[in-house]
């Protein structure tokens, strides 16, 4: 194997992480941190694991199926349909 090799199977992997970590659901994201907060890691990713294994993370999504209440009033929109003439 060539260094080039190496380096694309990382950034491979890294991705694929990454992608698999966004897309995963809440709960399973949150169990997951849990058990890598236990492991011996830095400090910073200890914190970072920790904050995301809290059930009140503040990530202001509304990823966990409910909906963010910000304390904004609901404005409401009128949707105009316009019917194309058929010729």
């Amino acid at each position: 194997m060539t260094a080039q090799h190496l380096i694309v199977f990382a950034l491979v992997v890294g991705c694929s992480i990454y992608a698999l970590w966004a897309l995963m659901p809440a709960v399973a994201r949150r169990f997951i941190a849990q058990r890598l907060a236990q492991w011996p890691l830095g400090t910073a990713w200890k914190v970072r694991f920790q904050q995301t294994a809290s059930a009140a993370s503040h990530c202001d999504c509304s990823g966990c199926d409910k909906v963010a209440d910000r304390g904004l009033p609901a404005k409401s929109k009128v949707v105009q349909f316009h019917v194309r003439p058929k010729d």
